[in-house]
């Protein structure tokens, strides 16, 4: 996608999956029953010398369909989950609507998930509740992105995203996770 151009989500799948080979790939609106049965499709698609990672990419997976389900603000566009395995290894690309107000906490959680993945999740839990006005658990809206913590360290390498506008009001959120085979 070129910067300022307008958006299309058949491009945005077409631009993912160049030269790629697509495990699993989702278009429309992601439920927790849709979510598992993407999930379910996945287990079987990974060969031989891929079962040691395996395991990380379906719980990053899993992470990140969460974060579709419960985060999406704008149900009527629809979300992307592609999962392809490239030649370095394996990539989840998802994304979905989200609001000019709530782009700069997703950054800002992304940019924080990268920093903190060297910590102990126990220390980053404490730290989370600490630094939080409400309980972590106990409201998704005020988390303060441990989904994306954790996804970030099945991967073992940084997360990347991208926003790309859709209107006056709305962005696309691109979060981009690679898994390297040879981790």
């Amino acid at each position: 996608m070129k910067p300022g151009s307008k958006f299309n989500i058949d491009d945005f799948i077409r631009e993912n999956i160049n030269s790629s080979d697509v495990l699993s790939q989702f278009k429309g609106t992601i439920s927790e029953k849709k979510s598992d049965r993407i999930l379910d499709n996945m287990e079987g698609l990974f060969g031989e010398p891929e079962m040691r990672i395996r395991k990380r990419i379906l719980l990053a997976a899993s992470e990140v369909l969460q974060n579709i389900v419960y985060h999406n603000e704008y149900p009527l566009y629809p979300a992307v989950f592609l999962a392809t395995r490239t030649r370095q290894g394996f990539k989840i690309d998802c994304g979905n609507a989200v609001s000019i107000t709530r782009r700069t906490v997703v950054e800002k959680r992304i940019r924080e998930a990268n920093r903190k993945a060297g910590g102990s999740m126990k220390d980053n839990v404490r730290q989370s509740e600490a630094e939080s006005e409400v309980p972590v658990v106990t409201d998704l809206s005020n988390s303060v992105g441990l989904g994306l913590l954790e996804i970030r360290r099945k991967a073992g390498m940084p997360l990347d995203f991208a926003f790309t506008i859709i209107d006056n009001d709305t962005f696309f959120f691109h979060l981009i996770v690679k898994f390297n085979m040879g981790e």
